[in-house]
Parts: structure tokens; C-alpha cells; sequence
């Protein structure tokens, strides 16, 4: 059993949440896809055994440092996986509660397997199964075979960040798999630096990212849709509503407004053009 962390400038709490799971598994393979020469020792875990640090030249994007630490699991043995964000931390039973689960064989076509988030109210409440089945999970926290991901191809690579676990869940229920969320409580995951608004007595939350990542966030969609209307036309649609609804939160509730508006344009230009992969071109501020 491995654990693939994926980490971008991980922060302080990233040996605790590392500790949390090394006690869990028997490799924590971290991935930092900083790109940055200058992190070369900022990844140090003196004393932590079971961890094996690998260093993208270049940011590839989350989809490549998945696969790059899945394949390294694999290449050492390990039949299953557990990927989680830098930001996440499990609770010290949370693969007992999964692998508790399997061994009851309530749901033999699972492909992915994850606890509740701590803070959000299990959608299985009140279900004496004890589970939901869902039709996506977020990537932190999933818990799946080598093989499974062996067959269906890993993840996405064009997607660089944005739906690449949408995309992920997607081809597994193509394949026949099902996606199981127990209603047990196991992980902390922080998504954004998210803060709730009202506009015309609607609460809308906006998560406050990076400017940059309404390019993928906005072109993905339209990626995502090619690849999968046809199988799942409901997802897709609604997905494709991001198109709207994001460009309107970050104009009318974020700051920087002209940065956030060009990579809007660039992610509907890429989104229609169908093309995918790391974003090139970066906004410039005009003196």
C-alpha cells in the first residue's frame, strides 16, 4: 500500500499530514511539482522513513505528478493507492475504515473508495448502508487498485489541473466501476481560500484562486465535455455552465479584474479550439 502526495509550495503543516499516513501505508512517494531548483532541500523529511521524494524539472501540472508517483508505487509493488493533496489530513483509522469496507464486499465493482471530509455533511446520512454511490470524488483522499488505474489510463494529462478527478471518475464508470463514499468521517481538506457571498439572497462561494486557473478551470470544461457528453451528457452540461457562472464570480467578486478576465479569453479560446496541456501565455500588466 502507497501513499502519492502531490505538492506544489507545500506548506507547514505538510510533515504532520505526511506523518498521519506514513503510519498507514508502507511507502509515502511525494511528488513536488514546483518546478522550482531553488526547492531542492525544501522537501526534507530527516528521520521519516518510508518516503520517497521525486522532483519535477518543471510544473507538469497535478495529472503528470499523479501518474509519475502511481507508476512509481506500481513499479514497487503496491496493489493499492492512496492519493491525497498536500493540504490533507486523514484520520490515523482512515484505511482501516476503507479496507473495512471492502473486506464486506457490499460494493464489489468499486473502483474508488473515500471517506467524508470533515465539515461537510455525508451525503450517505442516514443511508444503513452506510455509503453513497457517487458519480465523482475528489482525487484527496481516494483510495483504488494499481490495476484499476493501469486500465483505464490514468489521468489526463492535456487537463494539466482542472477536472482531472472529474475526468478520473468519469472513465471508471465508464469501465463498469462504481465510486463509494462512506459516511464516516475521515479527512480535513481545505479547497481554495473559500469565503461565502450573497447576491440576491443566494449564498455563492467563491474560492478566491489564482488568476491564472480560471484558464483551466474555464477551458476544461469544454474538454471535458468533448470527451464525455456522450456517456454522461447531465455532468457535462452542467459542467458546462462553469463557463458562466465562474467568469461572473471572479468579475464581480474577486480582485484583479483585468487578470482574470484575459485568462477567462484564453480559456474559452483553448476550450473551443480543443486544446489542452499547460497554459502559455500570462497576462501582462500594460503600464
Amino acid at each position: 500500500m502507497a501513499a502519492v502526495v502531490t505538492t506544489f509550495h507545500g506548506g507547514d503543516g505538510l510533515r504532520s499530514h505526511l506523518e498521519r499516513i506514513a503510519d498507514q501505508v508502507e511507502v509515502v512517494i511525494i511528488v513536488d511539482d514546483s518546478g522550482d531548483p531553488l526547492r531542492n532541500d525544501a522537501i526534507t523529511f530527516t528521520g521519516m522513513e518510508k518516503t520517497i521524494v521525486l522532483r519535477n524539472e518543471d510544473n507538469l501540472g497535478i495529472a503528470a505528478a499523479l501518474n509519475r508517483g502511481i507508476a512509481r508505487a506500481g513499479a514497487m509493488g503496491c496493489d493499492w493507492i492512496i492519493t491525497l493533496d498536500d493540504d490533507t489530513l486523514v484520520s490515523r483509522t482512515y484505511l482501516d475504515d476503507v479496507f473495512s469496507f471492502v473486506q464486506t464486499g457490499a460494493q464489489p465493482t468499486a473502483g474508488l473508495i473515500a471517506c467524508s471530509r470533515e465539515g461537510s455533511v455525508p451525503s450517505s446520512q442516514g443511508d444503513p448502508a452506510g455509503y453513497k454511490i457517487k458519480r465523482t470524488l475528489i482525487t484527496s483522499g481516494c483510495v483504488f487498485e494499481f490495476r484499476t488505474f493501469q486500465e483505464i489510463g490514468g489521468f489526463d494529462e492535456d487537463l494539466f489541473i482542472d477536472l482531472v478527478d472529474f475526468d478520473f471518475c468519469t472513465k471508471l464508470r465508464q469501465s463498469g466501476r462504481t465510486l463509494v463514499l462512506l459516511n464516516k468521517t475521515g479527512m480535513a481538506h481545505r479547497v481554495g481560500n473559500a469565503r461565502k457571498v450573497c447576491l440576491l439572497g443566494v449564498a455563492i462561494v467563491i474560492y478566491n484562486h489564482a488568476p491564472f486557473r480560471l484558464h483551466y478551470q474555464v477551458r476544461n470544461v469544454f474538454l471535458f465535455a468533448r470527451k464525455h457528453l456522450a456517456f454522461d451528457p447531465v455532468l457535462s452540461l452542467y459542467l458546462l455552465l462553469d463557463a458562466i457562472r465562474l467568469p461572473l464570480k471572479a468579475l464581480l467578486f474577486e480582485p484583479q479584474k483585468r487578470a482574470r478576465l484575459f485568462y477567462v479569453c484564453t480559456g474559452l479560446q483553448d476550450g473551443l479550439l480543443g486544446r489542452g496541456g499547460r497554459l502559455t501565455r500570462r497576462f501582462v500588466e500594460s503600464s
